[in-house]
C-alpha cells in the first residue's frame, strides 16, 4: 500500500505510527504531525480521516496522461469532453475551440452532470452485477439438478437393457460429463470470475468516488471523474457484452433414439435459451454542465366549489385523498375539518390551539398544524383525535411542510427541521431574519419553497439559496 509511512517522518528517516489520512494532500500522518497539520494555516481546514478509511488505490492528484510523456493533466477540452496534457493539447486538440484550464474547469464539479453520470454509471454496474451472478449460480444449480435427473433416467434404462448396453451407458455418461454439463458449468464459472473481476474494479472506483465526493477537493473530484471515465466505460462495455452473449443452457435426455436403434442409449441435448438477465446501457454521458430541471406547467379546470362558511387558515390532502382544512368554528371552537373525495363533510376534530397552516405526513394519515401560539399540534386522522402538541419557539402562524423523514416549520428568520415526532434536528437560515415564512412546500428533489406573502423564495435543504421572486406593484411575481 502506498504512503505506508508518515510523510514528514519519512523525510526525517523516523519511524512512526499512522493515525490519520489527509484527503487533500493524500498523505498519511502520525499523531505528532496531525497536531501540526491542524494549526498550520495552509492545512488547518483539511479534512483528516482515520487511517483505516484510507482507500487502497488513491493518488488522484497524480493522475497523468498516458498518451504522451506521462505528463499531468492541465487542460479540459469541452468539445471532446476529456482531459489532456499540454502535449496532447498541441498534438490532438489544435482544432478544438473550447479548451480551458483544469483549475477553472473543476469549479462546481460535484454538482455537474459529469459527476452525476459517473456516480450513476458506477451504481448501474454494481447493481447489475449481483443479478448476473445470481443468474449464473442459478444456472449451475439447475444444471446440476438436470444432470442428476438424467443419471436417474439412465439407471432405469440400464435395468431394462441387455449387457452390451453397459458400454453404451458408459459412453453416454462420458458425453454428459465431458461435453455437456462440464462445458456449461465451466463456462458459467469463467463468466462468474470475470463478473467478480468487474465487481472488484468497480468497487475500487466506488471507494475513490466515495472519498472524493465526501471529503476531497473539487479538483480531485474532477480528475477522478474524467481519469476513470475510460475505465468505467470499459466496465460498462464488458457487462453489456456478457449479458448479450449469455445464454441459459438446459440439458435433458432424448429417448427417441432407443426406439430406432437399440445400439444407442438415448442422447443428451443442450438447449440454449436467452437469459432473463438484461443489461441496458445507460445514456451517453453529457459534458460538464449544471443540472437544470424544466417541466411544463399543468393546466387546471375547476370542477366544484365547497362553501365553508368559516375562516380557512390551512389546507391539504391526506393519503386517502380527503380534503382537510383548518378553521375557527364558533360552535366547536378550534377545529380541523375533513371532507371526503365526494366533497361531503366527514368529520371535525377539535384541537387545543387556534390552528394556522396544515401539512400531511406522506405515508401516514397524520397531520401537523402550526398555531397562533409557539406550538405545533399532531392530529391522527384515522382515529379522529389530537395526538400530541410540541412547543416550538417563534413559530406563531408559521408555515409547515412534511416529507417521509422530516417536518419543516417556519419560524422567525429560520426554517426548523424536525423529525416525525417533532424533535429538533437543525435549522435552516432564510434570507429575511425578522420574518416568519407563512407558506412552505417541498418539491420531489428536496428543494424548499417558502413565502411571506410578498416574495417566493427557494432554498436547498443544505441551506444554499437558489432564487427569490419579488412581487411587483401590479401584484405579479418577478
Amino acid at each position: 500500500m502506498e504512503n505506508s509511512q508518515c510523510e514528514p517522518c519519512k523525510t526525517r528517516d523516523k519511524d512512526s505510527t499512522l493515525i490519520h489520512w489527509c484527503v487533500i494532500c493524500e498523505e498519511a500522518l502520525c499523531f505528532k504531525f496531525t497536531e501540526h497539520y491542524r494549526v498550520q494555516n495552509i492545512s488547518h481546514d483539511h479534512e483528516l480521516l482515520d487511517i483505516g478509511m484510507r482507500p487502497i488505490h488513491i493518488n488522484i492528484s497524480e493522475q497523468r496522461c498516458s498518451k504522451l510523456g506521462n505528463l499531468p493533466f492541465e487542460f479540459f477540452c469541452i468539445d471532446d469532453d476529456g482531459l489532456c496534457c499540454k502535449e496532447c493539447q498541441v498534438e490532438n486538440h489544435r482544432s478544438c475551440q473550447k479548451m480551458i484550464s483544469v483549475h477553472i474547469a473543476y469549479k462546481g464539479i460535484k454538482r455537474s452532470q459529469s459527476f452525476i453520470d459517473a456516480v450513476e454509471l458506477r451504481e448501474h454496474v454494481l447493481l447489475t452485477i449481483p443479478t448476473i451472478t445470481k443468474d449464473r449460480h442459478t444456472l449451475i444449480e439447475s444444471t446440476e439438478k438436470e444432470a442428476q435427473v438424467i443419471k436417474d433416467q439412465i439407471k432405469k434404462v440400464k435395468e431394462k437393457a441387455i449387457s452390451h448396453i453397459k458400454y453404451l451407458e458408459k459412453i453416454l455418461l462420458e458425453d454428459l460429463k465431458l461435453k455437456k454439463k462440464d462445458k456449461i458449468v465451466t463456462h458459467a464459472k469463467v463468466m462468474i470470475n470475470e463478473i467478480e473481476d468487474i465487481k472488484r474494479m468497480t468497487k475500487e472506483k466506488k471507494d475513490t468516488f466515495g472519498i472524493v465526493e465526501k471529503h476531497g477537493s473539487e479538483k480531485q473530484t474532477f480528475l477522478a471523474v474524467h481519469a476513470h471515465k475510460t475505465v468505467l466505460t470499459n466496465l460498462e462495455e464488458r457487462i453489456r457484452t456478457i449479458t448479450e452473449k449469455t445464454t441459459y443452457s438446459s440439458i435433458k435426455l432424448n429417448p427417441n433414439l432407443l426406439k430406432k436403434n437399440i445400439t444407442s442409449i438415448e442422447t443428451i441435448e443442450t438447449k440454449e435459451l436467452p437469459t432473463a438477465t438484461e443489461f441496458i446501457k445507460r445514456k451517453k454521458r453529457q459534458s460538464q454542465v449544471p443540472i437544470v430541471h424544466r417541466k411544463e406547467l399543468p393546466s387546471f379546470i375547476q370542477k366544484q366549489a365547497i362553501t365553508i362558511g368559516k375562516t380557512v387558515r390551512g389546507i391539504t390532502v391526506n393519503e386517502k385523498d380527503d380534503l382537510i382544512i383548518t378553521n375557527v368554528d364558533f360552535h366547536v371552537g378550534h377545529a380541523v375539518t375533513v371532507y371526503g373525495n365526494t366533497e361531503t363533510l366527514n368529520y371535525q376534530t377539535g384541537v387545543m390551539y387556534r390552528p394556522s397552516q396544515l401539512a400531511s405526513i406522506p405515508g401516514k394519515n397524520i397531520g401537523i398544524l402550526t398555531s397562533s401560539l409557539d406550538a405545533i399540534q399532531f392530529v391522527d386522522f384515522d382515529n379522529n383525535k389530537l395526538m400530541n402538541k410540541v412547543s416550538t419557539k417563534e413559530c406563531e402562524n408559521g408555515g409547515v411542510a412534511a416529507s417521509i423523514e422530516n417536518i419543516f416549520i417556519g419560524t422567525k428568520g429560520n426554517i426548523l427541521v424536525l423529525n416525525l415526532e417533532g424533535r429538533y434536528i437543525r435549522s435552516i437560515e432564510i434570507s429575511y431574519k425578522k420574518l416568519i415564512p407563512r407558506f412552505i412546500v417541498l418539491d420531489r428533489t428536496g428543494n424548499i419553497y417558502y413565502s411571506n406573502s410578498k416574495e417566493v423564495c427557494c432554498i436547498r435543504i443544505d441551506g444554499e439559496h437558489l432564487f427569490i421572486n419579488h412581487q411587483t406593484t401590479k401584484g405579479q411575481l418577478e
